[in-house]
């Protein structure tokens, strides 16, 4: 059985899906590992440290995919790698566009995506939603600092006392707690929102204040995801959201709807509220955006506000997402792998396997 890993060619994507850690980890189970040169070098992990751990070195992406029984990738293919596709290989990757499924299908591959992973404790160090959307959370605020023209903790000095800087999150799934957390640390004054009112404790234990919408009704899933929420009730969250703007100088919105547009949560006049100088990250802005006018991966000027849309922040922090997201492919995989057999035996009766698998040899689950 031979492991290989493409360089990713989405523009802008800066991570790469194997690192010569987990290369270590695949050749323990007794595989081959291919990895395309150079797939690496935006991650810090250079050709010589795969080679060094015992990955082939192949020089073009026709050799990779001719090569590997398993691809691993961070994107699916783009169209532009379907015909290096082969009957019987097995793709494991995030699959967003559900539109190109059926040009996968005509190469008969089995395709997993593992964005669809169900949300139970077994599945928690295979999730690449939550550990890259963790990096982002993190980043989302970091990135917002950079763009800020003052300073965030609270500092008091012989010239005057500087206050903290008041950060706004809006959707508090686990961007949006990291979020909390960075600016939390970074001395900042938090506030937070989010449909589900059970997050209200998780959001108080990292000592923000949960921006509370009066409301008897509930937008959860049974997955544990946000629901679209009511007219009434985003005309009271549109209210409270304008007047915590007012004295907001940091606003990252993190909100996602599973298969829909993201919702629209701030318009350009309840920006009007914000003070002049202040950030704003929408991290939903390649799906849709909850800031009106927000662009992916530009920063607009509006009326003296920093808008800045970026929905793939994991990228900006490649050498962590990486090795986060390679542990998850990795026990993935591990947890599919037969000592007896002493090969990877995907189980369908397996609820992973069930709820991820889009492709089986050509099949559209």
């Amino acid at each position: 059985m031979i492991i290989s890993v493409p360089k990713e060619l989405k523009n802008g994507e800066t991570r790469v899906a194997l690192t010569p850690d987990t290369v270590k980890k695949y050749k323990n189970l007794g595989f081959s590992v291919c990895i395309e040169s150079g797939a690496g070098d935006l991650s810090g992990f250079n050709d010589e440290a795969y080679a060094n751990v015992g990955a082939t070195i192949l020089r073009s992406p026709e050799e990779i995919y001719n090569s590997g029984n398993i691809l691993l990738k961070i994107w699916a293919p783009l169209p532009q790698e379907f015909s290096f596709l082969h009957p019987q290989q097995t793709l494991l990757a995030n699959c967003q566009n559900l539109m190109e499924l059926n040009a996968l299908a005509e190469r008969k591959i089995t395709c997993f995506a593992l964005n669809l992973l169900p949300r139970i404790s077994r599945a928690q160090s295979m999730d690449i939603l939550s550990s890259q959307s963790n990096l982002s959370g993190y980043y989302a605020v970091v990135q917002a600092i950079n763009l800020l023209p003052r300073a965030v903790p609270l500092m008091m000095t012989a010239a005057g006392t500087v206050s903290p800087a008041r950060v706004l999150v809006l959707g508090v799934g686990v961007a949006g707690l990291q979020a909390i957390a960075t600016a939390k640390r970074l001395g900042a004054i938090v506030y937070a929102s989010d449909v589900r009112s059970q997050v209200k404790e998780q959001v108080e234990s990292l000592g923000a204040k949960f921006l509370q919408i009066d409301s008897n009704d509930n937008f959860e899933t049974s997955s544990g995801y946000a629901a679209e929420t009511s007219e009434s009730y985003q005309e009271k969250q549109n209210f409270a959201v304008m007047e915590q703007l007012k004295k907001t100088d940091i606003l990252i919105t993190t909100a996602l709807i599973a298969g829909k547009k993201a919702p629209l949560l701030v318009t350009k006049k309840m920006l009007d509220n914000m003070p002049c100088g202040s950030v704003v990250i929408d991290m939903a802005s390649e799906n849709g955006g909850n800031v009106e006018g927000s662009q992916d991966n530009l920063v607009i000027d509006y009326k003296g506000i920093k808008i800045l849309g970026n929905s793939n922040l994991a990228a900006k922090v490649p050498y962590s997402s990486s090795t986060l997201f390679a542990n998850n492919l990795y026990n993935f995989i591990a947890s599919q792998y037969s000592t007896e057999k002493q090969n990877i035996i995907f189980n369908f009766e397996d609820e992973l396997i069930r709820k991820t698998c889009l492709i089986k040899e050509g099949e559209i689950l």
